[in-house]
């Protein structure tokens, strides 16, 4: 049920991502088609309402949208998790860029050259069109990046504290110095990176929305672990994993959990996310 429930999220935020960025990109594509040839002016004499531009520059847009989602996916995956800096953004930029470049030129010598035929490459209409375009693609890249970037940036930046309350006494405990985090017997501990036990009056669902979900993984029910808690990962029956958790909690054996099979996938991308 958990696994329905993540799926339709992912699905209606996917959707309201296509619909508000397609209404964004359809006024874009028709205000820039307007501007940019002379008889296109609404009060021309010639006007003539720019359809077949206009939609180039729909689908074109759409491809681009796509082509940036991708390489901030893999950016994400493979840097963003770990450190945000300026040169990592500006590769991240600059990459996008190129790539819609190269998707600009075969739009421009494909299809371009299919319709209009070749008397209609102009060195002048291609640097036009392409700063243009890359222009926008550098707003639309902030536009449609920057709070996924922040929230990145601000997750990674946590240095703050842990504050926990415990009958009458409040601990805090710095974010570093927590292995991970457990329930039993309905009652959340959080067990430091030394072996200590700090006995909380969280549930476990409170704790996961205190934390920072780049550095904390919620791997069951009754877990919440930290990549450093991590000792080894073993593949079990039924497609599950065997996880042995560090440091060892004094008078207890070593901790292991189990992860399902329907969290395994999402796990490894998490766990080799951090490494």
């Amino acid at each position: 049920m958990k696994t329905i429930i993540n799926s339709f999220k992912k699905h209606v935020s996917f959707s309201n991502f296509w619909v508000r960025n397609g209404f964004i990109l359809i006024l874009i594509s028709i205000l820039v088609n307007h501007l940019f040839e002379p008889e296109n002016f609404p009060f021309h004499k010639n006007y003539t309402f720019p359809l077949f531009p206009i939609v180039v520059s729909i689908v074109g847009g759409s491809l681009m949208i796509i082509i940036a989602r991708f390489n901030f996916k893999y950016f994400k995956n493979k840097y963003f998790t770990k450190k945000i800096n300026t040169q990592l953004l500006l590769r991240f930029l600059f990459s996008t860029l190129g790539y819609i470049t190269i998707l600009y030129l075969f739009l421009y010598y494909g299809l371009n050259g299919l319709i209009n035929g070749i008397e209609s490459y102009s060195i002048y209409h291609l640097l036009t069109g392409l700063s243009v375009s890359l222009l926008i693609c550098t707003l639309g890249i902030v536009l449609l990046f920057s709070i996924d970037i922040y929230r990145l940036h601000k997750l990674l930046s946590i240095k703050g504290t842990l504050k926990v309350q415990q009958g009458g006494k409040i601990t805090l405990v710095k974010y570093p110095d927590i292995a991970f985090i457990y329930s039993e017997n309905k009652i959340v501990y959080i067990v430091k990176t030394d072996g200590t036990t700090i006995i909380t009056d969280f549930t476990l669902n409170e704790v996961e929305n205190e934390v920072s979900k780049q550095s904390f993984y919620r791997a069951n029910r009754q877990t919440i672990l930290h990549v450093r808690s991590i000792e080894q990962v073993q593949s079990i029956e039924n497609g599950k994993l065997s996880v042995l958790l560090k440091p060892t909690i004094s008078d207890k054996k070593a901790f292991q959990i189990n992860i399902s099979r329907y969290k395994k996938q999402e796990f490894m991308n998490w766990f080799k996310g951090k490494l």
